[in-house]
């Protein structure tokens, strides 16, 4: 309602800023802690704007860019996986799961268990254990750094 009774509309030229009708409780007196809207909107542009210059590089130019500026050359990637392992670490890992599983079996298919079944599983495993033990590094190389990296 306007001051003439009647019902207001939101286009009220007689009404210069809605702040002045807001209620005593309801008013946000002058707070330090509070932004500006100059401050904010600052704040907000300069997050909007692009702070890498050349984000959008396909990787081809980056790697030419590299070539030509500091003689950067493409080291071959090392192959992955349990095919480049020594054989020993792999025949030591599948004694070791191996066994897990052979007992695993032997428990549930088999009551009661028989000893020799119990004794070559626990032998498979200890061997399996004892193989991975001593494919553990005996020493830290200078590249190893404190031990934090990821």
């Amino acid at each position: 309602m306007n001051d003439e009774g009647t019902a207001s509309t939101p286009d009220d030229e007689g009404r210069e800023d809605w702040r002045r009708d807001v209620p005593d409780p309801e008013r946000i007196g002058h707070d330090r802690s509070r932004i500006s809207d100059e401050d904010w909107d600052d704040l907000v542009r300069q997050i909007a704007e692009p702070s890498a210059t050349m984000g959008d590089m396909p990787a081809e130019d980056v790697r030419d860019a590299l070539e030509d500026t500091e003689h950067w050359e493409r080291e071959p990637a090392e192959p992955i996986g349990w095919r480049t392992a020594s054989p020993t670490l792999v025949l030591s890992w599948a004694a070791a799961l191996g066994a897990v599983v052979l007992l695993l079996i032997g428990v549930i298919f088999f009551r009661p268990l028989p000893g020799w079944y119990l004794l070559i599983g626990l032998a498979v495993g200890i061997g399996g254990a004892v193989g991975l033990f001593f494919h553990l590094p005996s020493h830290r190389s200078a590249d190893d750094g404190d031990g934090s990296s990821v």
